[in-house]
């Protein structure tokens, strides 16, 4: 990921997302709930998690995605732990000799990226941001792919 050019507040009300006023008492409620700022805006609708996600991207330069439109293995996720995958909103879709690329909902957690650099090993990690039902539906998904693999071993 690269460095912050400028602060989410800044490039929201830029983008014409959020208005000043908006931006100064989601602030002054952050000071506290401690709530991510993003988290708080879309708990108080006034922004969709979809533009606070297509807008951190942009600030973090990692892809957003749809993940209905993505590529992925089901497999993979059956690789890491479900309670971290469902409990950090991150989804592991493809994994090559060379990368592991990883859907996320929130690009400031670093334990779970620690995490999943760890499990990659030596590959690299590729991190796309997605929205949160989108990785809930996937988990789903890899779940019932599970259980169809399960029943289809246990009648073999």
């Amino acid at each position: 990921m690269r460095m912050l050019k400028e602060r989410l507040g800044e490039l929201l009300v830029s983008r014409g997302l959020l208005k000043p006023w908006q931006l100064e008492q989601a602030l002054q409620e952050q000071r506290t709930t401690k709530e991510f700022l993003g988290a708080l805006l879309v708990r108080r609708r006034w922004l969709t998690e979809e533009a606070l996600l297509e807008t951190l991207a942009e600030q973090f330069g990692v892809p957003f995605v749809h993940l209905s439109d993505q590529q992925i293995d089901w497999t993979v996720a059956g690789r890491f732990s479900s309670t971290v995958l469902m409990e950090h909103h991150c989804f592991p879709m493809r994994m090559d000799h060379r990368m592991l690329t990883v859907a996320l909902a929130n690009p400031l957690d670093a334990w779970v990226i620690s995490e999943l650099e760890r499990v990659a090993g030596p590959r690299k990690v590729r991190l796309l941001l997605a929205p949160m039902r989108d990785i809930q539906e996937a988990l789903q998904r890899a779940q019932h792919y599970s259980l169809q693999q399960l029943r289809g071993d246990a009648s073999s």
